[in-house]
């Protein structure tokens, strides 16, 4: 992962969705996103209308054992389905995977009634 951008790879987020569906149990109850990370996943799809949309993926950090979310842009095509929008394997088509997310426990609001 990058430590400017947190952006991850393409194979990173496969291995990671992997680990997270493998995982016995895990303990994660929300997310804290940045928004600024939020904005340039926004950004990279060009698009912000109405029918804009991200999708996130659960998945588990194999070096830390913390839960993640793995954040894509999306498009949606002429069937009405969102198609994720990933990057080519040269890295080329202007396209990411974006890890920038704390898990809760231990990133968590211990005074939110969501809690």
């Amino acid at each position: 992962m990058s430590d400017t951008d947190k952006k991850i790879s393409l194979q990173q987020a496969i291995d990671w969705t992997t680990d997270y569906r493998n995982a016995p149990t895990t303990s994660a109850r929300a997310f804290l996103i940045p928004v600024q990370d939020l904005q340039g996943v926004l950004e990279e799809m060009g698009t912000t209308g109405p029918n804009a949309c991200v999708r996130a993926y659960l998945a588990l950090d194999p070096t830390t054992n913390e839960e993640k979310l793995v954040i894509v842009g999306t498009q949606q095509d002429r069937s009405g389905v969102y198609r994720d929008l990933l990057p080519d394997a040269a890295g080329t088509n202007g396209f990411s995977i974006w890890d920038f997310t704390r898990p809760c426990p231990s990133w968590c609001d211990d005074e939110s009634a969501l809690n």
